[in-house]
């Protein structure tokens, strides 16, 4: 991009996977399928404003690769996406960019690796040490005690629903 930074927004996203709830409960971090049809990282406020993507799997040619392969169902490619965002002491967020081979005896995660980047996408690094939980842990559901609200992630999407309310809003508009 030529200096500027492009604005994401709901069409960037076709189905959230995984999500955590910042321990400041000001952000949540989620791992998301791209209209490419990869895994990248996201982080956005708790208000649902922000909208900000921290990996770009969606660019690489690894993956443009693939999704050749896929759609001609060919064998003998690998994949990189990216899983299991989570928190850290600091305020950063981790995350595992798993490499996963497809070939005519099935598909099978070849390496993985842990990365941590700040909530701005400056500062990505390889990470000193491996996150707490397990890779691939999809969350339904966390609270937010500070701002009264519950999110939740159903059919692919990010729900928000207050106290005391009954239907949910989307929390990315």
């Amino acid at each position: 991009m030529s200096g500027c930074a492009k604005t994401f927004d709901e069409a960037d996203i076709v189905k959230i996977v995984d999500f955590e709830l910042s321990p400041d409960e000001e952000k949540i971090a989620f791992t998301a399928v791209t209209p490419v049809g990869n895994v990248d990282i996201w982080v956005v406020d708790i208000g649902g404003t922000n909208l900000k993507k921290l990996t770009f799997k969606d660019h690489s040619p690894t993956n443009h690769l693939a999704g050749f392969f896929k759609k001609r169902k060919w064998r003998n490619f690998y994949e990189i996406n990216m899983c299991t965002p989570r928190w850290t002491k600091d305020g950063g967020v981790s995350f595992c960019q798993k490499l996963t081979k497809h070939n005519i005896w099935g598909v099978r995660i070849t390496n993985l690796r842990y990365w941590t980047i700040k909530p701005n996408g400056t500062k990505k690094r390889v990470a000193t040490e491996k996150p707490p939980g397990p890779v691939n842990r999809y969350r339904r559901s966390e609270r937010s005690e500070k701002y009264k609200k519950k999110i939740l992630r159903k059919d692919g999407t990010l729900w928000f629903l207050d106290d005391g309310e009954s239907i949910p809003k989307r929390l990315i508009q």
